[in-house]
């Protein structure tokens, strides 16, 4: 889930392409970094198997060394980040109340590296908190499904991840138990979280079709995941979960950071989230551009998840008759578990070999879901980021990306009852669309400013409104301010 853009991405592309080459010989622990605790619009780590937690750079932050204390708790294991995220956001026309709102994010993050601290070698302790604040555009301007920003996520101050990780066999094997975060390793593509639109981050079908939206960004759920990589260019990677972070019903008038507002719920009474995912590192120089070209390196990625709780009908009641009829109870009829798939791919398309860097890359997401359980059954996000292409600032990144999700036909079935029974002003169910251009201006190592437009068509997954077209699209216009201390 956007989706937090420190250090600069000149930095992050760089030790991308180092880790291209370095993945089979690293062996230290496996680390997230503090980006992690963000959602999509926010660089993640390149999810290496033997990913090596860098030396901490004090110059990407703002406070710095803060007068020794960090290099003193470095020498003790122990790093502690915080983030804050301020983001304006205008409705400049269509939707349904153009005009301004704000949201923002602080972020804390404890990391206890064991074998610095007590000897204990590949251990890694983790913990975060997050405090959201702001309203929702989306909801109470815009009127889509998809919000504008990962941020739109309900006002909340709550733990976030409290987990332990262990690697064994030189850290081809990377183990985690506790409160977990999945939207951070499963699911995600590396390039898509430039762009600040959630569904770039943990995707519409799955924050739709999951009861809470499943553990993504800002839920944890208690639970494992583990990573394992038998031969390079090979990662594999199992997670087991609680399927229900907050402990809530699939529908609720409450949403679902006001269900369990600080996080601690810790629930182990829903069903079950199994989450698989294989990733192969590629490097598609000779395919693109000939034997002596630069790398071009790709992680391409196939996945999904099955979940063993109960899940509605779409379209069926629990006595077997229509939800869209007068007659109905209106409880939906419910079906044991419910399985989604995907595939994700990051790929470099060009790139310079000299500095300033300049590289060109592209990326490409598609999932599909249950038809039975779900009433979102495929979604597809692609783009394009281009760094180094704005004349004088070789750090900064400019994409543009867009997405859509389609309706079930038993959701789509339900609205057309829906018109035939009782409603002749409901709409029909369409895709929802969506285009973002964006550009992340790295203004400091700690502080990046990030303008931002979208585009809607078919707000709300409707049909256009007849004589009132211009309801059923939205111009978004909005500015993200990132800073690392």
């Amino acid at each position: 889930m956007s989706e937090g853009h420190s250090p600069s991405l000149l930095r992050l592309t760089g030790r991308y392409f180092v880790l291209v080459f370095l993945i089979g010989t690293a062996r230290a622990a496996t680390a997230p970094l503090v980006t992690d605790v963000l959602p999509s619009g926010v660089p993640l780590p390149s999810p290496a198997p033997g990913f090596v937690l860098p030396p901490e750079d004090t110059g990407t932050e703002l406070l710095g060394d803060v007068g020794g204390a960090r290099s003193w708790l470095g020498r003790k294991g122990i790093r502690f980040n915080l983030q804050d995220v301020e983001e304006v956001w205008g409705l400049a026309s269509g939707g349904l109340h153009p005009g301004p709102t704000y949201d923002g994010m602080t972020a804390a993050t404890l990391l206890l590296e064991t074998r610095r601290a007590f000897g204990w070698h590949d251990g890694l302790f983790n913990i975060s908190a997050i405090q959201v604040r702001g309203r929702s555009l989306a909801g109470e301007r815009l009127g889509s499904l998809n919000p504008v920003s990962g941020y739109d996520a309900g006002r909340t101050t709550r733990l976030f991840e409290l987990w332990y990780g262990q690697g064994f066999f030189g850290n081809r094997l990377d183990i985690r138990v506790g409160t977990i975060d999945l939207d951070t390793e499963f699911l995600v593509s590396q390039n898509a979280s430039l762009f600040l639109n959630a569904s770039f981050g943990w995707p519409l079908s799955t924050s739709s079709n999951l009861y809470s939206g499943g553990p993504s960004w800002p839920f944890s759920a208690v639970g494992t995941r583990i990573k394992w990589s038998p031969a390079y260019p090979l990662v594999l990677m199992l997670a087991i979960t609680d399927d229900n972070p907050t402990r809530g019903p699939f529908y609720s008038t409450l949403s679902p950071t006001r269900i369990d507002p600080s996080g601690t719920t810790f629930s182990t009474k829903g069903g079950t989230l199994f989450m698989g995912e294989a990733q192969l590192w590629v490097d598609a120089a000779q395919s693109l551009s000939g034997k002596d070209a630069p790398a071009l390196p790709g992680t391409w990625k196939i996945g999904g998840l099955y979940d063993t709780g109960r899940f509605p009908d779409p379209r069926f009641d629990s006595q077997g008759g229509l939800l869209g009829s007068p007659d109905s109870s209106g409880t939906p009829l419910y079906h044991s578990g419910t399985w989604l798939g995907y595939v994700v791919l990051d790929q470099a398309l060009w790139r310079t070999v000299g500095d300033p860097v300049k590289a060109i890359n592209t990326f490409i997401r598609a999932t599909m879901a249950s038809g039975t359980r779900n009433r979102l059954t495929a979604e597809v996000e692609a783009g394009l980021t281009l760094q180094g292409f704005v004349p004088s600032r070789p750090n900064d990144v400019i994409g543009i990306g867009w997405g859509t999700g389609f309706f079930s036909h038993r959701a789509k079935e339900n609205a057309r009852d829906v018109i035939r029974f009782s409603d002749s002003s409901a709409r029909l169910l369409m895709p929802e669309n969506h285009i973002e251009l964006t550009w992340q201006v790295s203004v400091r190592d700690y502080l990046t400013l990030q303008p931002d437009f979208q585009y809607f068509w078919n707000l709300g997954g409707q049909e256009p409104v007849k004589g009132a077209a211009s309801v059923s699209r939205g111009a978004v216009l909005g500015l993200n301010m990132t800073t690392s201390f």
